[in-house]
């Protein structure tokens, strides 16, 4: 029978669960309350509601949606509630089922999902002489005293462990390191070698409980009836994304590296994705609390006799998909409003003078917009003696910063060169431990145990929690160091649950940062596989300066939102310039300028726009290519409350900024051929060039494919009705950018480049429709309210036909701590050209002029405001007042 909550034995019966409020398209609510240091997430709850659970022998199945089924074997019928590193939530509301049971055969049966499972197929056959006993494992034989690793004899010997033909195909093997030995599963149902028929070792689908002959789960698939089965592979996975991107090889063996290594993802044309969570590292506990002395959840790596499957249904309808990942995987965190600005970083050895004088400077002559400044590794001291490194380090260079402190609050404050605030963001290398040359080596080493007279190193260990609690206590949360906004971690894997350790450190690092500070951490690292997504933001790693790169940049970011992982920062311009590739250490290499200006086009549109390099040169200003990096630069900061608001979405639903073309259109082909370009949120198309096929006039021909509906280009000069692939020649001032028919986009001033709000707020129309919509999102912007939904929203509606245009911005709904009584707006109509007959606000007269309020045609090159646009700035408003625009042509 079945679970007895049910009251079902083995004779035919049928019951039906229903939850009146299940709605899979909302997300849970996330709660978090601080108390006396702690944040605790109230509704990230590992444990299922018991209505969603049905246990029929040595299988229990948890039914989480429609589509998304928790799937578990064991022999012991042991089974495990705790949370994972890939899954933090299972309990969600009970969606409709029924479930079936007679004579060992269970069917559970949803709205979209048949499972059936047989029972009396499932007893795995342990054919061994000496069956493995006394561990989470059945139906393997431990070989004893064999050395740590695998090796070409390993499979023989597992096999003739058991009197098995060497040549066996039906054993895994794994190394055993703490008893020196190998373990070796035989397992059911083998039919082939790919990791999709191997036993369930983190990723792959197959069990020695579930096998084809007593498991299947049927779904429809676009109108087609598709059975999953153990073993079946999953063929047509549209791809997940890469831990970085690192490689010192020629060009081209780096892009082939790169797509070899792409992971899996969540999605895939086959209909379905199983997700292995068997060998995910467990948390002790909840989610919660986390003390402020530094302990933290921590991860336990025993295991239960279970085997942990989650099966995803969804068809082709990908959005399902990655919403009900975010529903046990948790959602993707929000990152600080500042770093979705623009970013300079460069490894050099600047001293605090000359970043004043050859960086920022250059920022405040140019009128460039900045919001955040990274110093690299030489911020810290690199002192060459024995028993220490130069790589990492936790001690300012008072050589080269002489009062750290002072020049943080400087940079933190309007009355430095930029005249507005800027965030600091730190390398730290923290891999390479702590080394006696570090200022806090005593204290740091006597709160280690370690005698300091020793000068020994004491290596990285974020599995150790008190190396994690000392590291925080000593150098990051004590002066100068806790002024510093984020920490750049690079690689910062060590220590922590086996081959997850690069998560453990993000995890720490993050987690840490949000109690310490209450404030939205931002950790940037590589990236630590599936569930670091709820830890952003991730650092691609040394790159080559080529445009084969720049163009697998622009296919992988939105791939990566097929893991939910949408906060990609990639080295803008590329890393070194290995192997004779063309890079940019000279200024006036045109070929180098193109590259830095096509890949800072492409920052200007991607997740995070931070540009860096191994000591050549980021001063734009000093490029043939300026005027165009410039403008690339000031669109990147007027899109700011439209990358902020897609954030929020994304929070809410799982689904990236940057995401691909098929999760709206997954029946066309063109969405999955035409893979260098993307949405960017949910209304605008953007396809950045990734080389140049003309060396003479440096354009590039590309074709846009633009899905169904009406598009208009970014200047509002043409309009497309799509499905239709358009192809321009594209010069070097060109970011093809085409914006959904009926869209509002919410857009900033250089005003506004360090603020918690855009003040003005300037509502950007395009032509193709009679009508529309837009709003933006704001919160207090980089505090942890937003968790609670502490926000405001401003709306805004339009009319606009060739007559006449009505524009209505709404009265704010919400408001947080920091946010105005009132502000400005602007209204941006673009492709208009000729002046109005008349334009009003609330009935008052707004005069021609460049002027507040006034309005004009404007007449210059811009990717903010753009050539033939009509300009309206309305002056400022109470946020609780309507404001009603009228223009008459």
């Amino acid at each position: 029978g079945i679970n007895a909550e049910y009251g079902v034995d083995s004779t035919m019966k049928t019951i039906t669960v229903r939850s009146i409020f299940f709605f899979v398209a909302l997300l849970f609510s996330l709660q978090v309350i601080t108390i006396e240091g702690r944040v605790t997430f109230e509704d990230y709850n590992p444990v299922a509601d018991p209505k969603a659970v049905v246990v029929e022998n040595n299988a229990r199945f948890t039914v989480l949606t429609p589509t998304l089924i928790r799937m578990e074997y064991s022999s012991k019928k042991v089974f495990d509630d705790r949370p994972t590193i890939q899954i933090v939530n299972r309990r969600l509301p009970v969606p409709s089922f029924s479930v079936t049971s007679k004579d060992g055969t269970l069917v559970i049966t949803t709205d979209k999902l048949k499972l059936t499972y047989v029972a009396s197929n499932s007893t795995p056959v342990d054919t061994c002489a000496n069956p493995l006993t006394n561990t989470d494992q059945v139906g393997g034989v431990r070989v004893p005293n064999y050395p740590n690793g695998l090796s070409a004899g390993t499979q023989s010997q597992c096999c003739g462990a058991c009197n098995k033909d060497p040549s066996c195909s039906a054993w895994v093997y794994e190394p055993n390191h703490s008893s020196g030995s190998i373990d070796c599963w035989l397992m059911m149902d083998v039919t082939g070698t790919s990791s999709s028929n191997n036993r369930v070792f983190g990723g792959s689908t197959d069990s020695s409980g579930f096998n084809k002959n007593n498991l299947r789960v049927e779904l429809n698939v676009n109108g087609k009836s598709v059975i999953w089965t153990p073993g079946t592979q999953n063929s047509k996975n549209l791809g997940g994304t890469l831990t970085a991107m690192d490689c010192y090889v020629v060009k081209e063996q780096c892009i082939k590296d790169y797509w070899q290594n792409l992971q899996d993802g969540l999605l895939a044309l086959d209909g379905w994705y199983v997700l292995s969570d068997t060998r995910s590292a467990r948390y002790d506990s909840n989610l919660s609390p986390m003390q402020i002395d530094g302990s933290i959840p921590w991860f336990n790596e025993t295991f239960f006799d279970s085997d942990d499957l989650y099966f995803f249904g969804d068809g082709l309808n990908y959005r399902d998909t990655i919403g009900n990942y975010a529903l046990v995987g948790g959602r993707p965190v929000m990152p600080p409003r500042a770093a979705f600005g623009v970013w300079w970083s460069r490894y050099f050895a600047y001293s605090q003078q000359q970043f004043i004088d050859e960086v920022l400077s250059g920022y405040a002559k140019y009128q460039l917009p900045l919001s955040v400044v990274v110093l690299d590794m030489d911020w810290h001291t690199e002192d060459n003696l024995p028993g220490c490194q130069t790589w990492g380090g936790y001690t300012f260079n008072t050589k080269l910063f002489p009062d750290p402190q002072q020049f943080i609050s400087w940079l933190h404050g309007t009355s430095n060169i930029l005249g507005h605030p800027v965030k600091l963001s730190l390398n730290l290398h923290p891999q390479t431990g702590v080394d006696h040359c570090q200022g806090k080596y005593v204290e740091f080493a006597r709160a280690m145990g370690v005698n300091p007279a020793t000068n020994t190193t004491i290596p990285c260990d974020f599995g150790n929690p008190t190396f994690g609690s000392n590291i925080f206590s000593v150098f990051l949360d004590a002066q100068p160091l806790s002024g510093v906004d984020y920490w750049w971690t690079d690689y910062g894997g060590c220590g922590g649950p086996d081959g997850r350790s690069l998560y453990w450190s993000n995890y720490y690092y993050d987690t840490h940062l949000q109690v310490i500070k209450q404030k939205r951490p931002l950790v940037l690292s590589r990236n630590g596989g599936l569930g670091n997504h709820r830890l952003p933001i991730g650092f691609s790693g040394d790159t080559l300066q080529a445009f084969m790169t720049l163009e697998f940049e622009v296919q992988m970011t939105p791939m990566a939102a097929n893991v939910l992982f949408g906060y990609w920062s990639h080295d803008i311009g590329g890393f070194h310039a290995n192997q004779g590739t063309p890079g940019d250490s000279n200024p006036a290499n045109v070929t180098g300028s193109e590259l830095l200006l096509r890949w800072i086009q492409f920052g200007a549109v991607a997740p995070i726009d931070r540009t860096h390099c191994d000591h050549c040169e980021r001063r734009i200003w000093l490029f043939p290519h300026f005027f165009w990096m410039k403008h690339a630069f000031i669109l990147r900061n007027a899109l700011v409350p439209y990358i902020y608001t897609s954030a929020r979405n994304a929070f809410e639903t799982g689904v990236a900024t940057v995401h691909p073309m098929y999760y709206d259109s997954p029946l066309a082909p063109e969405a999955y051929s035409y893979n260098t370009q993307y949405m960017f949120g949910d209304d605008i198309v953007a396809a950045p060039i990734t080389s140049v096929n003309d060396n003479k006039t440096h354009t590039y021909t590309k074709g846009v494919w633009l899905p169904e509906g009406t598009w208009s280009n970014w200047n509002g000069t043409e309009t497309y009705r799509g499905p239709i692939v358009v192809t321009k020649d594209y010069g070097v001032q060109d970011i093809p950018l085409f914006v959904k028919a009926g869209s509002v986009i919410p857009m900033q001033t250089f005003t506004s480049v360090s603020s918690i709000y855009a003040d003005p707020l300037m509502w950007t129309l395009f032509p193709g429709a009679s009508s529309g919509s837009g709003k933006t999102y704001e919160d207090d912007a980089d505090g942890l309210d937003y968790l609670n939904n502490v926000y405001a929203v401003t709306s805004v509606t339009y009319n606009w036909s060739s007559s006449q245009a009505t524009i209505k911005i709404a009265p704010t709904v919400g408001t947080y701590n920091g946010f105005t009584s009132q502000r400005g707006h602007i209204v941006q109509l673009r492709g208009v050209n000729n002046d109005p007959k008349s334009v009003t606000a609330n009935g008052t007269i707004i005069p021609n002029g460049n002027s507040t309020p006034g309005w004009y045609i404007s007449k210059e090159y811009g990717l903010d405001v753009t050539e033939g646009a009509l300009v309206i700035n309305l002056g400022k408003y109470p946020v609780s007042t309507l404001v009603n625009v009228e223009v008459q042509f």
